[in-house]
């Protein structure tokens, strides 16, 4: 039985966009008022629901994702517009979503035009044009604001935004000025970083109270470099840096430095210009001494920086990192540290996950320890012939799996052509519209599920040729450190990662994820250790030999 419009269930759908400048088109509550009033005069009391998208571009059509389920549902008869343009401006989308409206059953109504489906096409095309016209006009006017010195930009760190204007903020401008001038008595970006997070000064997201703020950030060495890097800190403005993709993608690139837009003395310096040219003198000559020394015109200890990115705290999970020796007086030989510990000290009541231990390694005896882990592994008579047996499952699943992809290949091809053939008779007239919509649904759905099905067997598939090539890379890293040495690309092909525990750190949960014995759980306990992850699946071996 045919609904009346008093029964029908009705969605307004009102959208409004703004350009980057942040100035509204329409008011979206205008947009909403006229809809509600059009439906109740033309019958349509039953109102489920009005969606407003507020600053929403109309080439994404994302924002449809939850109408088209509740259209699947059942849970609407009818969704109104303002017009075609509200509804989208990308004409290959916006055709898709009306015939999946179409196809269950959905009433389309615009109000300030007539909705009719054979000249929707024509609309959705016109309205590409605008959108793509309007984003051209968008960044000529943010062009010639820019140029004119007008503020498009928020805040950074160290100013607050009053009107078009960048004025001082009293509390983050200290902060700012203490980056550069510690900097510039040689102090590094790490260490900096360090400094700020042991004085407990909010990071740059902390003080401005964004809401993606994470109260356990920290300052980092990155924070660092972009402060020292940001010339608007001696007034300057610098805008134009980035521009869209295209009018269709919010993505943006980084425009050649020739093309922004600097304006000098654009508002109250918190580094005088002397610094601040003396801070990026040492920056540069920093990096071109890096870069030397990188290139092999200085001596680089490589050993030195063999577990670097495989070791691990086990305390916290992070990654530690090398730390240089000392001489003199107080010699320090050459270690990895936990980067926590670093960033951060020792454990405090700051918060529940501040600091950690030190989990000190020093380098000369981790390299000890990591050759005996091996020699161990080769006199294993149960590590290989463990090896040897997976290898044999995983030949047998590989000839099965093979066949069940060609297998599905050959259905997918099979489906295409159908897919195919259905769409040259609808364009012959040699089938109905309502024959041609059903057996495009149904053989749509047919492809989609064997696609899965084709992906999920490939991806069986893969996965066992990597687990073959790593028991392959397993016996041939052992090999060439037994006639090599130690290199950082063989212990990068033998494990995915190290892990250091203090003595009484290591948890039962730890014990179940690590494949542990009682016997290796209790000397790890007990006296601390290693734990050592293999590529390939096998129980990691502990020793307890920390040094």
């Amino acid at each position: 039985m045919k609904k009346s419009n008093e029964e029908k269930k009705v969605v307004i759908y009102c959208r409004e966009s703004r350009d980057d400048y942040g100035e509204n088109y329409e008011r979206i509550e205008t947009q909403r008022d006229l809809l509600v009033k059009y439906c109740k005069s033309h019958g349509y009391t039953n109102i489920v629901d009005i969606i407003m998208d507020d600053d929403k571009s109309g080439t994404d059509f994302s924002r449809f994702d939850d109408i088209k389920e509740r259209a699947k549902n059942k849970e609407i008869d009818v969704i109104v517009f303002k017009n075609s343009a509200r509804l989208g401006r990308n004409q290959k989308e916006a055709l898709d979503f009306v015939e999946y409206l179409e196809e269950q059953g959905i009433e389309i109504i615009f109000e300030d035009e007539q909705y009719n489906e054979e000249m929707f096409g024509l609309y959705a095309w016109f309205n590409e044009r605008r959108a793509r016209d309007d984003s051209k006009n968008i960044r000529r006017n943010l062009r010639h604001k820019i140029e004119e010195g007008d503020l498009l930009v928020k805040a950074i760190y160290g100013y607050n935004k009053e009107g078009k204007q960048l004025v001082i903020n009293e509390e983050t401008a200290p902060v700012v000025q203490e980056i550069f001038e510690r900097y510039a008595k040689d102090w590094g970006y790490q260490k900096i970083a360090t400094y700020l997070n042991k004085k407990g000064i909010p990071t740059p997201s902390q003080s401005r109270g964004f809401a993606n703020a994470k109260q356990t950030a920290n300052w980092k060495a990155q924070h660092i470099v972009r402060i020292l890097d940001d010339r608007r800190y001696i007034g300057d403005y610098v805008g134009g840096l980035t521009e869209k993709l295209s009018f269709k993608s919010k993505k943006t690139r980084v425009k050649p430095k020739q093309e922004w837009t600097i304006i000098e003395n654009h508002h109250e310096p918190i580094i005088d210009k002397e610094l601040f040219e003396k801070v990026q003198k040492i920056r540069k000559k920093r990096k071109k001494e890096s870069d030397q020394y990188n290139n092999g015109f200085k001596f680089v200890d490589v050993e030195n920086n063999l577990y670097s990115g495989l070791l691990y705290c086990g305390r916290c999970g992070t990654a530690m990192y090398k730390r240089k020796g000392s001489t003199g007086t107080r010699k320090r030989p050459d270690s990895y540290l936990c980067k926590k510990y670093s960033n951060e000290g020792t454990i405090k009541d700051i918060r529940p996950d501040y600091g950690c231990k030190p989990h000190r390694v020093r380098i000369e005896y981790l390299d000890q320890i990591v050759n005996a882990y091996i020699d161990n592994l080769v006199s294993n008579p149960e590590f290989k012939s463990f090896v040897i047996s997976n290898v044999k499952a995983i030949s047998t699943n590989k000839v099965t799996l093979e066949k069940e992809v060609n297998k599905s290949k050959q259905a997918l091809e099979k489906l295409e052509k159908q897919f195919k053939q259905v769409y040259e008779d609808k364009l012959n007239d040699l089938i109905p519209e309502f024959i041609y919509k059903d057996k495009k649904q149904e053989l749509e759905k047919k492809m989609k599920n064997e696609k899965e099905k084709l992906q999920e067997i490939e991806s069986k598939f893969n996965t066992l040729n990597k687990l073959e090539d790593k028991e392959d890379l397993i016996f041939k890293a052992i090999d060439d450190i037994k006639k090599n040495g130690l290199t950082k690309e063989e212990l990068s092909r033998l494990f995915d990662k190290i892990v250091v525990f203090d003595q009484h750190e290591i948890t039962e949960d730890i014990k179940q994820e690590y494949n542990l014995s009682s016997e290796m759980y209790q000397e790890l306990y007990e006296n601390g250790g290693l734990a050592f992850h293999l590529k390939f699946m096998y129980p990691q071996t502990i020793t307890n030999r920390r040094m």
